[in-house]
């Protein structure tokens, strides 16, 4: 169902905010995924072989995050309708799909959480002290 794809160290897959296009399997290499706010991104997470790349953007239509290859990879590339063709066909995998969707869902939350900390921080010791 996925059709391999190459993408050479650097390359951005997609950026955050992008209208889904496909889901990606990693076959090889890594791909980095970034989260980015107003001032800066965050790395959120670096993903190898066995992972898959885009699945909740495939059920909202756009992607939450962005991906570049970390390294030359290789991919599977299935079609976002594709996907939620065959979720739409299979309660099963519908039913692990969901899974994928709250484990990313809880990283994210995780990661938000510790940029916040890191912000707050980083902005207390740029503020001079009071004597």
């Amino acid at each position: 169902m996925a059709r391999p794809v190459a993408f050479a160290a650097g390359v951005e897959l997609f950026h955050c905010g992008d209208p889904v296009a496909a889901v990606y399997t990693v076959r090889r290499g890594k791909v980095s995924l970034v989260w980015s706010a107003a001032d800066k991104p965050y790395p959120i997470g670096l993903l190898g072989p066995g992972s898959i790349i885009g699945l909740p953007a495939a059920l909202n239509g756009t992607y939450s995050v962005g991906a570049c290859a970390a390294e030359d990879s290789e991919l599977g590339f299935i079609p976002a309708d594709r996907v939620v063709e065959v979720l739409q066909a299979n309660p099963r995998l519908c039913l692990a799909a969901m899974k994928l969707v709250g484990q990313e869902l809880a990283r994210l939350r995780s990661t938000i959480m510790h940029i916040a900390e890191t912000r707050a921080w980083e902005q207390a010791e740029e503020k001079p002290e009071r004597s």
